[in-house]
């Protein structure tokens, strides 16, 4: 009992921690000195939550740059809005009032060029909110933010139940901020779904600079883009579950930087770090979370597309995030829709982050912008030369959940890998062989033990991930020897696959499978966004080779579209991935 009141206690310490740290970022941002990093709107989110555990001192120094410690959620509201201070003038868009003025320290740009009464600079914002605004709402199907439109007369909502934005003189490195206020409707629930009822809603507003010129490397209208699409999105999300977990709100907001502005490209700079450090897990807070959107991008492009960031935040609302972290439940159900699990794709993902290609030939583990990134893939843990006749071993210690280690493998003869947990059970940990062959496509293996025949192999790569524990213990032993030329009984390999033929096709394909023992075999067709096209093949094998063909008709027997397309052949445990070209 000792020991676990020491354990709870120790939780309680560190939680304040984190909640003092981000109120210190936030104190010194708000008085005009340069902070840590330019996290300002989980900062803000954090002491909204958390901010009623400050102590005394912490909370005065708040309370004297406009923070109101007198509602659940600590904000800067009240009955008036410390941003609205002398913004005297606003344009109304849509769903949107942009409060501005053209005096002061405040002050925009007045340049006016049409004459319309409503300077450019105003104009610029209105225009790329309306932009965002139709993506997120119309296109995507995202629900809009909760409006303000409830708050009782002693509190300040911006004079309508528009969505309000405030543009000042922010802080030198603040691109802008999302400052949340109340529970929506005073309940949680967003009154604008009407078929889902939320538990934690939150109703915000939102803060921009007053001019981006040499902000950064962009230009001004690519940093109010990215701002935007970035900043808006956090509005969104708080308005299906306020208390959903920090990483997953800022991962996701990164992604739809590069959805809503793909040519900008400033998401790029989350990834050497990322990369250096992938044992480092998928779901931690902090900067890290910023480079965590390359798993959301490989969602999107190869597991459903942009409607399975959706259905994220539509599950999202089914667990009390305040009470448990629902994060990675939300993922596993949206990503159900496809057929896919969480498991699958933080694994999937883990491999085409070594992959690292946009061919054709990389399959379900290739990026759009591999050949544009600023990395050629993750940190090498060990590089190891396999000679026959010894055993080797390599271990490790500082794997952490949801993360993964590489391991570079030379060898001229066949080696035998095998995976171990030093303590306890392997189920928290998968191995993958990652083998890129001379033909440049790739062959990925996943068991405990894997049998590499290093004939017509150009390179070998293993990866170790950790896909689901609570074990805080991940230490793992790689074991190394002969292994056997082709494959064996009690090894992993149960087929080979053909290249298709003719590759480009024009109406019909074949390809030839064979069955080095008996086995189970699947055989699917699948599109450049993961969606089953065909399916072809879905039972038991004996020893033998067998032949196949795809008449490039889909499962109710339609015509597909001239493309690429992927022959997906696996045996449960294996996988191999063969890329078509179909030619109308």
């Amino acid at each position: 009992m000792k020991k676990l009141t020491f354990f709870l206690v120790m939780i309680s310490y560190v939680h304040t921690q984190d909640i003092q740290q981000s109120a210190i970022e936030i104190i010194k941002g708000f008085n005009g000195q340069p902070i840590e990093s330019n996290q300002v709107t989980s900062y803000l989110l954090d002491i909204a939550r958390n901010g009623h555990q400050l102590d005394i001192n912490t909370k005065s120094r708040l309370e004297q740059i406009g923070f109101n410690f007198n509602q659940s959620l600590v904000s800067r509201s009240g009955a008036k809005r410390s941003e609205s201070l002398g913004l005297d003038k606003y344009h109304d868009v849509k769903y949107f009032r942009i409060h501005y003025t053209i005096s002061g320290r405040n002050a925009v740009s007045p340049v006016d060029l049409n004459s319309n009464g409503i300077p450019d600079y105003i104009e610029s914002l209105a225009e790329v909110f309306d932009y965002v605004s139709k993506m997120l709402h119309d296109e995507m199907g995202f629900v809009r933010p909760p409006s303000d439109g409830f708050y009782s007369p002693d509190y300040d909502n911006g004079g309508s139940d528009r969505y309000d934005v405030y543009i000042k003189q922010l802080a030198s490195n603040f691109y802008g901020y999302v400052q949340f206020e109340q529970y929506a409707q005073g309940t949680g629930d967003n009154e604008k779904t009407p078929n889902i009822t939320e538990k934690n809603a939150i109703t915000s507003y939102m803060a921009m600079r007053n001019g981006y010129t040499n902000f950064n490397q962009l230009t001004e209208l690519q940093n109010i883009q990215t701002t935007i699409a970035h900043e808006f999105f956090h509005t969104v999300q708080l308005g299906y579950d306020g208390w959903e977990k920090q990483w997953l709100l800022e991962a996701t907001a990164v992604w739809m930087e590069e959805e809503l502005f793909d040519e900008i490209n400033d998401v790029y700079q989350y990834m050497p770090e990322w990369f250096k450090y992938p044992h480092r897990s998928l779901d931690e807070e902090g900067t890290h979370a910023y480079g965590s959107y390359i798993f959301f991008e490989y969602i999107e492009q190869n597991m459903g597309g942009n409607e399975s960031l959706r259905r994220i935040f539509e599950n999202s609302v089914q667990i009390d995030s305040r009470k448990k972290d629902g994060s990675h439940y939300a993922i596993d159900q949206a990503l159900k829709t496809n057929g896919y699990t969480f498991k699958q794709a933080l694994n999937s993902m883990t491999v085409a982050n070594k992959i690292m290609s946009s061919a054709a030939s990389a399959g379900n583990f290739k990026y759009e912008e591999a050949d544009q990134y600023p990395i050629e893939g993750p940190a090498i843990y060990k590089t190891l030369n396999f000679q026959s006749g010894a055993v080797s071993f390599i271990e490790s210690s500082r794997l952490s959940r949801f993360g993964s280690q590489y391991i570079a493998v030379i060898s001229q003869d066949p080696v035998l890998v095998e995976l171990k947990k030093i303590n306890g059970s392997n189920s928290d940990l998968k191995l993958n062989a990652i083998l890129e062959k001379n033909d440049n496509s790739f062959l990925v293996l996943s068991n405990e033990k894997i049998n590499i025949d290093p004939f017509d192999i150009r390179s070998i790569h293993l990866n170790v991930v950790s896909d689901d524990t609570s074990d805080i213990d991940l230490s793992f032993r790689l074991t190394f020897k002969d292994g056997e030329r082709g494959t064996g009984a009690n090894l992993p390999i149960s087929f080979t696959t053909s290249n298709p033929y003719p590759n480009p096709f024009k109406n019909e394909i074949s390809f030839s499978v064979t069955a080095l023992k008996e086995t189970f075999i699947s055989i699917t067709i699948f599109d450049l966004l993961g969606r089953e096209i065909r399916y072809i093949y879905d039972g038991r094998l004996l020893s033998g080779r067998y032949d196949y063909k795809w008449d490039s008709k889909n499962n109710i027997g339609i015509d597909t579209a001239s493309g690429t397309y992927f022959i997906k052949i696996s045996d449960g445990i294996n996988q191999e991935w063969k890329t078509v070209t179909l030619i109308r």
